[in-house]
């Protein structure tokens, strides 16, 4: 039997007069729901029993779909082994369950990639005419965007989903979809919430959908409670948990220890709310669900905080930040960020340039073809005009050749550009927007001294990254012809600072101690921007690959008139095969490479240093660190 995949999302209720509950609803699909634990036991042991593949892979997503109401990390493990072999028979109903379940477990961990998934599994289910399913990923989609803060685009998206339901011979995604209507669309009136809460309780009876049962016996509750009859509301709502438990719905379990745990809070019973809070937050880490993890831990954070137990509130606090953190590596180890769909849309337009060339080209060849039949028929007249055309064309295959070399360059260049930027403006973005985020998200949180401190560490990091900017129009202007070096005088105790200030933030969080071992106004003359791009790039290497508490150690020394500057750190080291490789990547180096702009800005530099004269050189050892050095820089004597 065909199935609809589900989801779990968060989002707020109802706004009742007493209670800042919060209620989450998960997107169930067609089948009645049993119990998780047993039916996912039971799909596991009988799958090495199925011999054809496309119902091996409707099962493999079966239990996908099955474990993100469990343990979410078995959800996508499932339906990437799902859609491996769809793809491989080139199952499109199989391809988009799959894309739909690891859109469903990437959610709250790496939204844009969740929407793409949601969005190529919508594509396949209208080129298969697949109504239920376009409706659930409309749905999806919609509660997606929910979660984005989007309320509007997500209105939009539920009631297109609604409206297409009205015409489904089988009716239980209504149930669910009008679940999210009246969880979404606060400006519901009282009577047509009334109207589609009966008409989706109806539904959800009529498939005996427990899942969604429980979901309405959770609104009875809050109504019951709020009504005044507070114990026989904290009643349903204990049973809704036990219920939870025997069906193996370990994220209804959260929602239930949160609406307990809000109810206890407001009747003042603190200790038991706070043991509630604590039971989903444990439950939010074990079953691996990151959006309950980070909103219990900013309540307990916030009540703690409240109560001037501050203790307890760092300790919340720092759990809330270590998520946010995890999260934020998640999405970008994923690869799908800004760059990449800036990079994905280059590379789109560059198949249409190449689809309009060959179209040229073919062009070009007919019209050659018609005029080397004309121009052999006067060859055949004529041996001096043979001869006269026989240069013509060697004129043309230089002129080609030439052309070609250009154009080879002028792609790989920019193609190095793009990389560079990728690689070195990272830094400093990447702390402007975590400075940016503590301050939008936890400004109440902040004392007036500490907003000063993020504020001033915001404007030196854009002042760096407008100079880091200024470096690399300099070495692009030096990759054109007509390009003069102007080397200037340049104090070394200032300069490298300045060059270290995009590494402070990541230092001081690996407690990397910098040492400046330079004499007081030693001074060279060399190409500011340059010279900056160059050192900067060491000093990235040595923060990276440095242990906590490790030491980078930068010195100087003169020999016949010039400086050497040494930037030692205490990494691993690597072997000398590697560092004979540092400076010298190439296209095939670092256009396979996850790290493409690392390889790529060493060779830069190496570019930059022979404009200025000067040479660049690393040495190194196995479990004895790295050492980059740059020789010959001319020593200002005025």
């Amino acid at each position: 039997m065909g199935f609809l995949t589900e989801l779990l999302i968060f989002y707020p209720m109802f706004k009742f007069p007493v209670l800042s509950f919060i209620l989450i609803i998960s997107l169930v699909n067609y089948t009645r729901v049993f119990s998780q634990t047993h039916e996912i036991n039971r799909l596991e042991s009988s799958i090495h029993l199925i011999k054809d593949s496309i119902k091996y892979v409707d099962v493999l997503n079966r239990i996908a779909i099955l474990s993100h109401m469990n343990y979410r990390d078995s959800c996508k493990f499932y339906a990437q082994k799902a859609k491996a072999i769809a793809i491989r028979l080139n199952y499109n109903k199989g391809i988009a369950d799959a894309l739909n379940c690891e859109a469903i477990s990437n959610v709250s961990v790496n939204n844009y990639l969740s929407a793409k998934y949601f969005n190529d599994a919508l594509r396949i289910y209208k080129s298969i005419n697949d109504q239920g399913n376009v409706c659930h990923v409309l749905m999806n989609i919609g509660v997606l965007m929910s979660v984005d803060k989007d309320d509007k685009e997500a209105l939009r998206y539920i009631y297109l989903a609604y409206e297409k339901s009205k015409s489904l011979k089988h009716d239980s995604i209504r149930a669910l979809i009008i679940s999210n209507v009246i969880s979404i669309d606060q400006n519901l009136s009282q009577k047509k919430s009334m109207m589609l809460f009966k008409e989706g309780l109806a539904i959800a009876q009529k498939y005996k959908d427990e899942r969604l049962l429980l979901f309405y016996e959770e609104v009875r509750a809050l109504q019951i409670y709020n009504a005044g009859e507070k114990q026989k509301g904290i009643a349903i709502q204990t049973r809704i948990l036990h219920k939870a438990d025997s069906l193996g719905l370990q994220y209804t379990k959260v929602e239930c220890y949160i609406g307990l745990g809000d109810i206890f809070l407001d009747s003042e019973n603190t200790q038991a709310g706070l043991d509630y809070y604590k039971k989903g937050l444990d439950t939010s880490r074990k079953y691996g669900y990151p959006e309950f993890y980070l909103l219990l831990s900013e309540r307990l954070y916030n009540f703690y905080k409240s109560h001037n137990q501050m203790d307890s509130a760092y300790f919340y606090m720092s759990l809330l930040l270590a998520k946010r953190d995890v999260i934020s590596k998640a999405t970008n180890k994923s690869g799908y960020n800004y760059m990449n769909f800036a990079l994905n849309e280059n590379e789109n337009k560059e198949l249409k340039l190449k689809e309009n060339s060959n179209l040229k080209v073919i062009t070009l060849l007919g019209c050659l073809f018609a005029v080397s039949m004309a121009m052999l028929f006067v060859i055949y007249r004529s041996l001096r005009i043979k001869r006269q055309y026989g240069d013509v064309q060697h004129e043309l295959h230089e002129v080609a050749v030439k052309q070609n070399k250009e154009l080879q360059q002028t792609n790989h260049f920019n193609t190095m550009l793009i990389s560079v930027i990728a690689h070195d403006i990272r830094q400093p973005f990447s702390t402007i927007v975590m400075l940016s985020s503590v301050f939008n998200t936890d400004v109440d949180l902040l004392t007036e001294e500490e907003k000063l401190e993020i504020m001033a560490e915001l404007s030196e990091t854009s002042q760096k990254s407008l100079s880091f900017m200024d470096g690399l129009l300099e070495w692009i202007k030096s990759q054109k012809s007509g390009f003069k070096y102007q080397p200037s005088k340049l104090l070394l105790n200032e300069l490298i600072p300045e060059a270290n200030s995009f590494f402070k933030i990541a230092q001081a969080k690996k407690n990397i101690k910098l040492v400046l071992d330079i004499p007081v106004q030693t001074a060279v003359l060399a190409h500011r921007y340059m010279l900056l791009f160059i050192i900067r790039n060491m000093l990235n290497n040595a923060t990276k690959y440095s242990p906590a508490a490790g030491t980078i150690h930068i010195s100087c020394y003169s020999k016949d008139e010039r400086i050497v500057i040494a930037i030692k750190d205490q990494g691993e080291g690597m072997s000398q095969d590697k560092v004979d490789q540092l400076f010298k990547a190439n296209a095939s180096d670092w256009e396979n490479t996850n790290d493409q702009g690392a390889g790529l800005a060493l060779s830069i530099s190496y570019d930059m240093a022979l404009l200025m004269g000067v040479k660049i050189w690393a040495t190194s050892k196995i479990g004895d660190g790295t050492t980059f050095y740059i020789s010959g820089i001319p020593k200002d004597l005025a």
